[in-house]
């Protein structure tokens, strides 16, 4: 599954809305016609609600919606993840300056400038625009489920590993609160 661009992103200490959710997370598919699509209202997103007692995963497209609900007592554990592309980045200073280099008798030193900070403005572009963060948690039955997103241009929404963190404590927080409820709840009986 590709990356999906962060549309909305909530995470709160205490409730973000009225149906008791500490985290609220929403991601479409990326470029100009998804975005346009959001517009009207017809855009496949896929979102991720954590409340008190339930996680739940939403997927939206054209062809209808499937949600998945899993209980907190049924989670073991949260992770996040973030994914820098240095690598890649890199690859296209480097094809930049060989270029650069390849060409530098043809065009002079100031073409052969122009192309190299042609690819140093790629490389940075394609950088800043691929970092990917990665959301999920484990099922006490050992099914991963997590959604992978990228910094959103349109919407201007940037996601970095602190808040990824602070949405992990959360979860966790929560999972915690639910066992302690489970059990107190079975002690009383």
């Amino acid at each position: 599954m590709s990356a999906l661009v962060i549309k909305e992103w909530k995470v709160g200490n205490k409730a973000i809305d009225d149906k008791n959710n500490f985290i609220s997370v929403t991601g479409r598919k990326s470029g100009l016609i998804a975005w346009l699509l959001s517009l009207l209202g017809v855009d496949p997103t896929t979102k991720i609600m954590v409340g008190l007692d339930r996680v739940e995963f939403t997927s939206n497209s054209l062809a209808g919606t499937e949600s998945r609900m899993i209980p907190l007592q049924s989670i073991c554990s949260s992770y996040y993840g973030y994914h820098k592309p240095w690598k890649e980045a890199s690859t296209f200073f480097v094809i930049g300056l060989g270029f650069s280099s390849l060409l530098s008798q043809a065009l002079g030193a100031t073409g052969s400038l122009v192309i190299l900070l042609v690819g140093i403005a790629i490389a940075l572009a394609y950088y800043f625009l691929n970092r990917e963060l990665t959301l999920g948690f484990v099922e006490n039955s050992g099914v991963i489920n997590g959604i992978r997103f990228k910094r959103s241009v349109i919407e201007n929404i940037d996601v970095n590993e602190e808040q990824a963190k602070a949405a992990c404590v959360i979860i966790q927080k929560l999972i915690e609160a639910k066992e302690k409820r489970t059990l107190t709840t079975a002690s009383a009986s």
